[in-house]
This record gives structure tokens, C-alpha cells and sequence, in this order.
């Protein structure tokens, strides 16, 4: 990823996204409020790769990917996959995916983190706990969407990312 032209904004966007996903909830509070944080990193990466596909790319989603896995302990190269796949599915469909309402969108974007949150389950062979874990964070990405959407379109346009 080039820093120049922008390339410092989507680092710093996946950055954030990455604490996003770091925050946990407080201490005490009930086991489902866990289950409703967002897939702020697939978010971020569909985003980018939406808007400027040109400018993210294969390996820099499997590196995230791996960041990931190492974060989370997963087996390397799972989020890697998932990732890439997210990106190459972004890529493929980007002039449709720009046409789509924000609402359309986000149906999409709860689609991609239902198939990112499905896969880790499946990795993790924990498919009886598969409803409320991976249902509830494609949901709450379907919500938190629109306001992913204006913000990183805001930024976009005012740091002139191209």
C-alpha cells in the first residue's frame, strides 16, 4: 500500500479499525453486549476496496488477515483468507456495489462479516454456538454500516484519496 495520495488515511483507517476491534466491553456487563460489536475490520477493507480498488490490495488484506490471527489466535492464514476473499469478491462487483443504495450496502457488508464470522466457528469447530456469535455481529455491522460509509466517504473526499 502507497502512503502517498491517501495511502496514510486508509492505514490509519485500518488502524483504528483494528482497536475497534480490540475494545472489549466492560467488565461485569452481560455476555450478549460482546456479541453485538461490529466486524469493523471486514467493514474498513470493504470499504476500501469498494471505493478504491485500486488501491488495496491481495497481500496487504492477507497481512491484515495475519495481524489478525496473531491477535486473536487464531490459525494462521484463516482471516488472511477470509480477507482476500472479502477484497477479490469487493473487486469483482465494485461498479455494482457503488450503484447500491447505503442500505443495499449494508446488507452486503452484513453478508461479508456473516461469511467472515461463520468461517472462524467453522475453523474453531464451535458450529453448536453458531446463531447468536455470528448472527448478532453481521447485524449490528448492518447498523453501524451507514455511519461507516459517510465517515470514510467524508475522509475520502477531504484528504483526496485516490
Amino acid at each position: 500500500m502507497n502512503l502517498t495520495r491517501g495511502g496514510w488515511l486508509i492505514l490509519l483507517t485500518v488502524i483504528a479499525a483494528f482497536l475497534l476491534t480490540l475494545a472489549r466491553a466492560p467488565v461485569g456487563s452481560p455476555e450478549w453486549l460482546g456479541w453485538l460489536r461490529p466486524g469493523w475490520i471486514v467493514l474498513v477493507v470493504f470499504f476500501w476496496a469498494m471505493a478504491v480498488p485500486h488501491r488495496i490490495g491481495l497481500i496487504s488484506t492477507w497481512i491484515m488477515g495475519f495481524f489478525v490471527d496473531i491477535v486473536f489466535a487464531d490459525p494462521l492464514g484463516l482471516n488472511g483468507i477470509v480477507l482476500t476473499t472479502i477484497t477479490f469478491f469487493t473487486w469483482r462487483f465494485h461498479e455494482r456495489l457503488r450503484m447500491y443504495a447505503v442500505l443495499q450496502q449494508a446488507w452486503v457488508a452484513a453478508a461479508m462479516v456473516l461469511f467472515s464470522e461463520g468461517t472462524r466457528r467453522l475453523a474453531h469447530d464451535q458450529a453448536q454456538a453458531w446463531l447468536p456469535v455470528t448472527v448478532l455481529p453481521a447485524i449490528a455491522s448492518m447498523f453501524v454500516w451507514p455511519a461507516v460509509y459517510l465517515l470514510l466517504g467524508k475522509l475520502t473526499q477531504r484528504f483526496r484519496v485516490e
